[in-house]
């Protein structure tokens, strides 16, 4: 009897969606909070096995939650997201709580809790999560998107399990450490294979990071951070297993243009893996490893009419970047996005995107190209 939990899902998802747009205070400290998204998706791929095929479907993802206030010091919250397709192929899908997210995140039809934590700030300056929660660490423009961590985007439904430390170093800086948990079936974030978390080893992942947002001149955002991963590499065909260390830095310019309030933002990231797998381990002809570069660059006219942008977004990963949610490995990217913003918590998006292999597979007659694109609106409660 699994349809009936997704139809309650829905109608819970829709109660608190109408909770918080009415304005209607649970309690004092406690609070409704989340978005809903929904929209229409169409990829149009060829195929490695040089076949060819069109999908299309509509999408809804929600995400209802309460937080509360316990003192000034402590906090908490807990959310619900489902994520629904039309697409038959998810039909048998509707599970709750019983998988972990696997290949873009948690399959379309399942539902489950995204976030359980207690933040706790027991200085100035200094927040701290234990539990479950969403972290990301976007470039910004139009299309944000990250080379290493950014749970959830457009409707996927990702988290991190573990403990989150945040601290203003300065005015201008601010230090980010987190400790996540692996389940040995698989991370609860997107972790591209050859990543295995079968090891015992692998239990325990870190990522440091140090950003500031302050401006410098046109400098609107900096960033480095690094993600250790132990013994989860599977290096080759054998059962040798390495650790698996990633570097990223990040950077955003924005200037003014004209009179009426547009703005040109000017962004980038580049990616590096100390390590990486065979060529053979990726199905790529050759001897040695494959490369463990990853960057993108974006181009964004904000504003260019009120309340209206578009965004360029151009990236490569090669085989051995095995991190971002929003890049295959592999890949070469193209993606143009338009963003309409009706009000502050209201948004219409469209975007196209064209993805290619890089590197031939030696099981493939020829490289894999998708293009796709989807129109969707969001409401942020």
């Amino acid at each position: 009897m699994k349809y009936p939990f997704v139809i309650a899902s829905l109608v819970g998802g829709v109660a608190f969606s109408s909770i918080a747009m009415a304005g209607v205070a649970i309690s004092d400290g406690v609070s409704v909070y989340g978005d809903v998204r929904g929209g229409y998706y169409l990829l149009k791929r060829d195929d490695r096995d040089a076949s060819k095929s069109t999908t299309s479907e509509w999408r809804l993802r929600i995400r209802p939650g309460l937080k509360a206030e316990f003192t000034d010091q402590l906090s908490g919250a807990i959310r619900l997201a489902g994520r629904y397709s039309t697409d038959d192929r998810n039909s048998n899908n509707f599970e709750f709580f019983s998988s972990i997210p696997a290949g873009d995140g948690l399959r379309r039809g399942d539902s489950t809790i995204d976030e359980l934590y207690l933040k706790y700030k027991p200085a100035k300056g200094l927040d701290l999560k234990f539990g479950r929660m969403q972290t990301k660490f976007e470039l910004d423009g139009v299309a944000k998107k990250s080379l290493d961590r950014n749970n959830s985007p457009n409707t996927d439904i990702t988290w991190t399990d573990g403990v989150y430390m945040k601290y203003a170093v300065s005015n201008d800086w601010k230090a980010h450490v987190i400790v996540q948990y692996n389940d040995s079936e698989g991370s609860t974030e997107v972790r591209r294979s050859p990543l295995n978390f079968s090891d015992d080893g692998s239990r325990i992942s870190y990522f440091a990071a140090m950003e500031s947002r302050t401006p410098v001149g046109p400098i609107v955002q900096r960033g480095v951070d690094i993600t250790y991963i132990p013994s989860a590499l599977r290096t080759d065909s054998t059962t040798r297993v390495d650790d698996y260390v990633a570097m990223v830095g990040r950077a955003a310019a924005r200037w003014p243009m004209g009179e009426n309030g547009m703005k040109f933002m000017l962004g980038g990231e580049l990616g590096y893996a100390l390590n990486t797998q065979t060529k053979a381990a990726s199905s790529i002809a050759g001897s040695g490893d494959v490369g463990g570069t990853a960057t993108q660059v974006t181009f964004n006219f904000i504003d260019f009419v009120p309340s209206h942008s578009v965004g360029i977004v151009l990236a490569r990963a090669e085989a051995g970047w095995l991190l971002s949610p929003d890049f295959r490995s592999n890949n070469t990217l193209v993606e143009a996005r338009y963003k309409w913003q009706l009000a502050k918590k209201h948004k219409i998006e469209a975007r196209l995107r064209q993805r290619e292999d890089i590197e031939q597979l030696t099981s493939a007659s020829e490289k894999r190209t998708d293009v796709d694109l989807y129109a969707r609106y969001t409401y942020k409660f």
